[in-house]
């Protein structure tokens, strides 16, 4: 089944919002789940591919792309115009309590728009009570411009993180302003140290150690932002076949992981199963 086959009145679903509280929908077996990192750790690679297994063990799932480059709209439009002006709509036909994103399969449903479109994500509790009553899991493809509030609401927030330690101060300083901004990165977040190399110099336990601190540039101030022992984590190895594949589904439209390492699959499976723990 394609995604022109899907696009037909019967996937369009309309809700009244009214007297509906997120927390309560979350309650029921509902998950809202987002990632975020520094450009080009690999955010999207994440969300894509975790929610291709999540599907693949019957889950219905839905990625919702908060980004500002929105690259979730060029692969999933494939090119097509009918497409493209489902895209363009399909974040405000949220906030209006219509569900009617691209449908990839029968079980994703991905909700983008142009990246010339961004205020559209602000209006965040319209979008999740319309998301949560149509969809068992949310992945929120997010960056540093995405509103707080959808970390606010989230149960796990999976922070991204490469070998590149420049990319580390950028986010801490978005993490300090979700720790003031009253998000429990505690008992929220998780850590994907992704394209891991073992080097000699850093280890994978001094990159969580400088993810766990914000330093300010002129090293005034320091200030925990979680506990770094206790904090659960997962490592993607790099793969020089594996971004290749990727990077080639991208351009294809066509986001595959069958042929992946297999070692590759099991971490992606562990992150799957940290979300819902069905997969086997």
């Amino acid at each position: 089944m394609n995604f022109l086959d899907n696009i037909t009145k019967k996937n369009i679903e309309q809700y009244d919002d009214k007297g509906v509280v997120i927390d309560d929908l979350l309650k029921e077996n509902r998950k809202l789940i987002t990632f975020v990192g520094s450009s080009k750790s690999g955010t999207s690679f994440m969300v894509n591919n975790v929610a291709t297994l999540l599907t693949s063990q019957g889950l219905e799932v839905a990625i919702l792309d908060t980004t500002k480059n929105k690259s979730s709209y060029y692969i999933y439009t494939k090119n097509e115009e009918v497409l493209r002006r489902v895209a363009m709509e399909s974040i405000d036909n949220l906030t209006n309590g219509i569900a009617n994103g691209l449908k990839v399969n029968d079980k994703l449903t991905v909700y983008t728009s142009s990246p010339t479109k961004y205020d559209n994500i602000k209006k965040v509790e319209p979008i999740l009570q319309t998301l949560l009553k149509k969809h068992t899991i949310i992945l929120v493809d997010c960056d540093f411009d995405t509103p707080m509030t959808y970390f606010n609401y989230s149960q796990e927030i999976y922070l991204i993180q490469t070998m590149d330690i420049l990319t580390i101060q950028p986010l801490t300083e978005f993490l300090l302003k979700m720790r003031n901004s009253g998000v429990a990165l505690d008992y929220k977040a998780r850590i994907i140290i992704n394209k891991f190399v073992n080097l000699e110099s850093i280890s994978e336990r001094e990159i969580i150690s400088g993810m766990a601190f914000y330093n300010d540039p002129t090293m005034s101030f320091m200030r925990e932002l979680f506990n770094k022992n206790n904090i659960k984590y997962f490592i993607v190895p790099f793969d020089l076949s594996v971004y290749t594949k990727y990077l080639d589904g991208v351009a294809n439209c066509n986001i595959d992981i069958s042929s992946f390492p297999l070692n590759i699959i099991q971490v992606l499976r562990l992150i799957a199963n940290n979300i819902c723990p069905i997969m086997v």
